[in-house]
């Protein structure tokens, strides 16, 4: 049975060569301690490939995170795409589908040749970086305590000056929640145009949730995330929504064009394949625990590890939501949220609120007029009849937006020699009025 699923791969655990106090992964130490360098084999690797392409092709993609996944080396590296593409060749009859790497790095350790690795093997790099010096090195420091914000950027500066695509990940924490304007700014002045924004909350140490013990000193609270998502959507409209990329915001406008989030936080149903160093499979690296261990691909084949009882558990865990959020308006634009920030406010992943429902509450109170009008209007930039007007979020996320894109290509010659006007019926077939609708590509203007 064919499987086409996202597989994160931890080639080290959660070894790291940073200390980031508000890390969740670090805590994964208890499960493979350090002390045995956890790193995975080029062996370990071929025999996941063996049963991961048959299982997925043509949709291979391979998730490189940590810890700090570049600890590896450089040579581990070149060794697993070699290797990707010889095991592909072996067991793909026909054309070659396309292998795609992507890598998440504190990008510390990045020098010319890692920059140049990734240019060459068409890597996508996310790097985490929580903004200026003053925000990135409060909690985001080395195993002694130092600042690390300074090597983040040379190692950023090795990646522009190959010209390597990569994308920004920010973790909001209480460094720079409450500055929304001021990050967003001084990451476009920094030439970063694709980012993604993690909010942190964690329970306070010792402590299974918020409900038993509070929260983690780096931990913002709901009303603070409320207002920086409110904040930065303002600021993102005002600094360009087709100049900068902004992950969560993409995915709600491609929700209420109608169609599924690619985040698995904002999706009907989530669960991944998360590929410890070992072999050890999990369904999320959020619940990489003794208790949601799905089995080790060297004694269990991946295509059975994706079928058996307890990955189908867990893919249904999102669905059992609490009874507010089942009478949501918002609810066809988070489902619940991810299932780990459950946990994280009352302990309990089923029928429970996430720590985060009031920000969002708050921010489709405030935000969501605004996002639907510009949901219509990329929609048009992009070749969708999206349907104009004030509609619930029940309604634009249920039916997909039809394209319009050929049709209105097949017509434009002749609509050009008729001289359509900005009043006339729009030539796509929407019914409205060409400066309605298409009046850019139409028109020119």
């Amino acid at each position: 049975m064919r499987h086409s699923m996202s597989v994160l791969l931890k080639p080290t655990s959660s070894r790291c060569n940073l200390d980031c106090t508000y890390c969740f992964y670090l805590s994964k130490q208890s499960i493979y301690p350090w002390s045995g360098r956890p790193s995975m084999s080029i062996e370990t690797f071929e025999t996941f490939l063996r049963q991961y392409i048959p299982m997925s092709a043509p949709h291979l993609s391979f998730l490189w995170q940590g810890g700090e996944p570049t600890m590896m080396g450089l040579p581990f590296f070149e060794a697993a795409v070699e290797r990707e593409v010889a095991v592909a060749r072996e067991l793909i009859s026909g054309p070659m589908p396309p292998l795609n790497n992507a890598i998440q790095t504190n990008a510390t350790l990045l020098d010319e040749d890692w920059a140049r690795f990734f240019k060459q093997q068409r890597f996508l790099v996310g790097v985490s970086i929580d903004g200026p010096p003053e925000w990135h090195d409060r909690f985001r420091v080395d195993p002694v305590g130092r600042p690390s914000h300074d090597n983040v950027m040379r190692g950023v500066e090795h990646l522009k000056r190959e010209r390597v695509p990569f994308n920004v990940l920010s973790v909001i924490s209480q460094s720079n929640v409450d500055k929304p304007r001021e990050l967003l700014r001084w990451l476009v002045d920094q030439g970063f145009h694709d980012l993604q924004f993690i909010p942190c909350a964690e329970p306070a140490e010792g402590c299974r949730s918020v409900a038993e013990g509070g929260t983690s000193p780096e931990s913002i609270t709901p009303g603070q995330y409320g207002i920086f998502l409110t904040e930065l959507f303002d600021e993102w409209i005002n600094v360009g929504v087709e100049k900068v990329r902004i992950r969560w915001f993409d995915n709600l406008i491609q929700m209420l064009w109608g169609y599924p989030s690619e985040m698995c936080e904002l999706a009907e149903n989530c669960g991944y394949i998360v590929l410890e160093h070992n072999g050890d499979c999990y369904p999320c690296d959020f619940r990489v625990e003794e208790d949601w261990l799905l089995g080790n691909l060297h004694d269990t084949p991946l295509d059975q590890i994706v079928e058996g009882e307890m990955f189908a558990r867990f893919n249904q865990v999102k669905s059992k939501l609490h009874a507010n959020c089942q009478k949501c308006r918002w609810k066809t634009l988070c489902y619940g949220e991810c299932p780990s920030y459950r946990i994280v406010n009352t302990g309990e992943t089923e029928h429970s609120l996430p720590y985060f429902c009031g920000s969002f509450i708050d921010f489709f109170g405030e935000s969501y007029d605004r996002m639907e009008e510009w949901a219509v209007r990329l929609g048009k930039t992009r070749g969708l009849a999206v349907p104009p007007g004030q509609m619930s979020p029940a309604l634009r996320t249920s039916v997909p937006a039809r394209p319009v894109r050929v049709q209105l290509d097949r017509r434009l010659p002749a609509v050009k020699r008729a001289k359509v006007g900005r009043n006339d019926p729009c030539p796509c077939g929407s019914g409205k009025k060409v400066k309605r609708c298409c009046g850019d590509r139409v028109l020119g203007v």
